[in-house]
């Protein structure tokens, strides 16, 4: 398979889905006890490692490396997606601030081991997809990319609409398998599956990918 003009997606990969110091993690682990447990272990013994090299194949061959960042960029979080707002007024009041930090918090920056670079382009979004509240279309245009490898998280929600989104927008998509994380195995496989006829039947591992590179 010949790739094109493609660019590589890291969505949402940020230290507030992890950290246990977070009011996300704690937040959630007080409503659902081992919300994250799944999520926080594939991507500290999976997905990380395994973005690193991928991040790393691909700064060698030049190609681009977009960074999409869910976070407010207003004091209020007026500006998030109704599903977000709810939950942050949930856990306000539940004594949890910042559920989703400012774009200026520390805990809103990507996770360091695939921190971005020089050169790299960081958008931050205030929705599930990255085209809904963010500049990333004009940007992938002004790429002129024609494939995106979309990796981050979460599998069935920011990263699956994001795709969905670009794949409407005429853009080739390839899914990396584990450098991806949901909440569940079972959300992550089903939203993988769901992808092979919406956004082009492709996904890989990081390995075939490396691979065809």
């Amino acid at each position: 398979m010949e790739l094109g003009e493609w660019g590589l997606v890291v969505v949402d990969l940020q230290r507030y889905y992890v950290d246990p110091k977070a009011s996300f993690v704690s937040f959630f682990e007080s409503v659902h006890p081992g919300a994250s447990q799944y999520i926080s272990q594939r991507c500290h013994e999976l997905v990380v490692p395994r973005l690193c090299r991928v991040v790393a194949r691909t700064r060698e061959l030049g190609r681009p490396i977009i960074y999409l960042r869910l976070c407010g960029t207003r004091e209020d979080r007026s500006d998030l997606h109704r599903h977000f707002l709810k939950c942050y007024h949930e856990a306000l009041q539940a004594g949890f601030p910042a559920l989703y930090p400012l774009s200026g918090d520390p805990l809103a920056d990507v996770l360091p081991e695939v921190a971005p670079q020089p050169g790299d382009h960081v958008l931050d979004k205030t929705t599930y997809s990255g085209f809904t509240s963010s500049s990333i279309e004009s940007l992938l245009r002004s790429l002129q990319l024609e494939r995106l490898v979309m990796t981050g998280l979460a599998t069935s929600q920011c990263v699956e609409t994001t795709a969905r989104d670009a794949s409407d927008r005429g853009f080739g998509i390839v899914h990396l398998e584990d450098c991806q994380a949901d909440y569940q195995e079972i959300s992550h496989r089903a939203s993988l599956f769901a992808s092979r006829s919406v956004c082009g039947g492709h996904v890989w591992s990081s390995d075939e990918f490396l691979e065809l590179l």
